[in-house]
């Protein structure tokens, strides 16, 4: 993951791996006061980055739906960050612009957050 920041503004740049998904999700609930994230980029790395941004819309989702549930039970929301100001998301290239493809996939999930081990 690559991070670009200026104070307070964050872009991220990820090929989604666990890590990754943790960093985001720590991003995203932050104080606005303390940090914004301006945009997401999903870019080829481990895995192809049509499952990169799979898993970024199913993170959104995941934390829509607990969003949802701390409502319904009474809990703080959380996620001020993304509630005050919702990240762009852009897509990178599908390959390596000078080198050979290589990929990880064999021994890391595509969609890393259904596969058991970021919980």
């Amino acid at each position: 993951m690559t991070i670009a920041c200026d104070l307070d503004c964050l872009v991220l740049t990820t090929i989604q791996g666990c890590d990754d998904v943790m960093a985001m999700l720590l991003a995203l609930a932050a104080s606005p006061e303390d940090l914004e994230v301006i945009l997401i980029s999903v870019t080829y790395g481990n895995i192809d980055v049509h499952n990169c941004l799979r898993n970024v819309v199913s993170l959104f989702h995941h934390i829509e739906k607990e969003i949802e549930w701390r409502k319904a039970n009474g809990r703080p929301v959380g996620f001020e960050a993304l509630t005050k100001s919702k990240p762009l998301v852009a897509v990178g290239p599908e390959h390596p612009l000078a080198d050979e493809m290589l990929m990880a996939d064999y021994f890391r999930e595509s969609d890393c957050l259904s596969c058991g081990r970021c919980s």
